[in-house]
């Protein structure tokens, strides 16, 4: 009748079904190496410990909360600045007022890009060093006292502002 036999696939051989399990088990092995870092131990103790380098992570993490800085961004030329104070965009200023107070640990370079101080017109200027919990309490004074200030007060009421233009919110 000349009808053709239809072809069936061929069944797996059990020797390729053996290899996957062997090699699906190497695979993950070897992706637990490569992510998870090795765990060092006290050899004392035999207590885990921190792998070298995360201890000297540790190490200047912790002497950049002791070596830290409250600093002002100050306006270098009169003109608008821009400002973060619900209701304004923009804020006039002249040389020399204050536009931002801050705190960091990382210094004037780990903290603003070079490019961002010259976009804006400001001049990054230290004002006390010391813990990063003490500058934190200098920028509070700074901040809670900035609508004493003579350069705010010089401004007519209306133009008078709670805290310096780029810093939003008294934390």
């Amino acid at each position: 009748m000349g009808a053709n036999k239809p072809e069936l696939p061929k069944p797996e051989t059990q020797i390729q079904a053996n290899y996957r399990l062997p090699l699906t088990v190497f695979a993950l092995f070897l992706v637990a190496i490569i992510l998870f870092p090795k765990i060092e131990y006290d050899e004392e103790y035999g207590k885990p410990k921190l792998h070298p380098k995360e201890e000297e992570k540790l190490r200047r993490r912790l002497m950049e909360i002791d070596d830290s800085e409250q600093y002002a961004l100050i306006a270098e030329v009169a003109g608008w600045y821009p400002c973060l104070h619900s209701g304004r965009s923009i804020f006039y200023l002249k040389a020399g007022e204050v536009w931002k107070y801050g705190v960091t640990s990382k210094g004037k370079v780990g903290r603003y890009a070079g490019s961002f101080l010259v976009s804006n017109k400001v001049t990054y200027v230290i004002e006390f060093k010391g813990t990063f919990s003490e500058c934190l309490k200098q920028e509070q004074i700074k901040l809670f006292n900035y609508r004493y200030l003579p350069e705010n007060l010089g401004r007519i009421p209306q133009e008078r502002l709670p805290r310096p233009p780029y810093n939003s919110v008294m934390r």
